[in-house]
């Protein structure tokens, strides 16, 4: 991803969430934090702070730990991990995905669909 096409991923994350930070992690590697994104209906809480790590192939994700599925439950295959100095929640969630074809946002939205499901 150029430059050019970062700052536009960043102004339309800044338009759909609000509170979007760009940072430089460790080895340079870039980071969006995302103040607060919508989670499924019924989860808990309703909405989680995310961190996407933008690389080439497909981004890495996280979310803020203690989120609760709409069946109660807390999500299976998630490992709390450190990111950056911050506890973060990793989880895994297959679909397709091509970076030329699809949006960062749209990356964001089909990898929080996640927790709508029960499990």
């Amino acid at each position: 991803m150029t430059e050019q096409e970062r700052a536009i991923e960043l102004a339309t994350l800044k338009e759909v969430y609000g509170e979007v930070e760009r940072a430089n992690g460790a080895g340079g590697r870039q980071l969006f934090r995302i103040g607060k994104a919508a989670l499924p209906a019924g989860c808990k809480p309703s909405h989680t702070a995310v961190l996407l790590i933008p690389q080439p192939g497909r981004p890495q994700i996280y979310v803020r730990p203690g989120i609760t599925l709409p069946n109660g439950r807390t999500p299976r295959s998630t490992t709390p991990v450190a990111v950056e100095g911050e506890n973060w929640l990793q989880f895994s969630y297959s679909f397709p995905w091509d970076e030329n074809r699809h949006s960062l946002m749209q990356f964001i939205e089909a990898s929080l669909r996640r927790f709508g499901k029960d499990e």
